[in-house]
This record gives structure tokens, C-alpha cells and sequence, in this order.
């Protein structure tokens, strides 16, 4: 195999496994949260405000690898090594920055949802870079 480049899809595979893991976790943690009353009365908000963060995402790379899944024949398609690494870190960077908002939560002088809220500013940014890389990836419908 060419060191400067990766199957499609195994990229695309890597990358749904790194986001369902990070995002299954980060889920877990609101539910435990959400049924321990963490949240109370704001509990439709803060969830509101999660969905977005990571559901989209999630939704497009679920459907690329399902209709792959129905194809006869496997998909040669080949991305640039560093393409596919910079998708890779921008991801787990973001997941981590996810999850470290809500662990960091109960530290913080702002609580819940304000938080939250207040996470947009640093998380929209981060997102749009990750999702314009990961669209690359999981968009291109051009055949080898």
C-alpha cells in the first residue's frame, strides 16, 4: 500500500468508530447525568443543545457506510494520508473539548446550561472546520 495514502474506506470506517465511540461517551455522561437530576428543569435545553453537536455528523457518516454496505463491490478510492489525519485529530479534538465542557461543568462558576450555551463560541468553530473535512471524505461520490 502507497504510505502516503488510505483506502477510503478504511478512513471513513476509522473515523465513524472514533466519532460513535466519543460521542456514545459523552451521551452516556448526559444520561447519567439527566437521570441522577442533574439537570432538572432545564433538561429539555441542555439536550436541545447536545443533539446538534454531534447527531448530524453522526446521521451522514451512518448513511454513507450503510448504502457502501449494500455495494457489490468494494470502493478503491484512495485519500491522501495527510488529509485523512488532519480529519482524524480535528475530530478527536473536538470530542475532547465536548466532553471536557460537560466534566468541566460542575467546576465552573457557570452553571449548566448557561455553560452550555456559552460552549457555542468555542465549539461551533472547531465543528465547522471538522465538518467540512469529514464531508470530503464521506461526500464524494466520484468513482476510481
Amino acid at each position: 500500500m502507497d504510505e502516503n495514502n488510505t483506502p477510503l474506506e478504511s478512513a471513513r470506517n476509522s473515523l465513524a468508530k472514533i466519532w460513535f465511540i466519543g460521542s456514545g461517551i459523552v451521551f452516556l455522561i448526559l444520561m447519567v447525568q439527566s437521570i441522577l437530576g442533574k439537570y432538572e428543569s432545564s433538561l429539555q435545553e441542555v439536550w436541545a443543545w447536545f443533539v446538534p453537536t454531534v447527531l448530524p455528523t453522526l446521521a451522514l457518516m451512518l448513511g454513507v457506510i450503510g448504502a457502501g454496505a449494500l455495494m457489490p463491490d468494494q470502493d478503491k478510492r484512495k485519500v491522501k494520508q495527510f488529509f485523512f489525519s488532519l480529519s482524524k485529530y480535528l475530530s478527536l479534538f473536538y470530542l475532547l473539548i465536548l466532553t471536557l465542557t460537560i466534566l468541566l461543568e460542575p467546576f465552573s462558576n457557570i452553571p449548566g446550561i448557561k455553560l452550555y450555551n456559552l460552549s457555542n463560541y468555542w465549539l461551533s468553530p472547531i465543528q465547522g472546520l471538522v465538518v467540512a473535512a469529514i464531508s470530503v471524505l464521506f461526500a464524494s461520490q466520484d468513482k476510481a
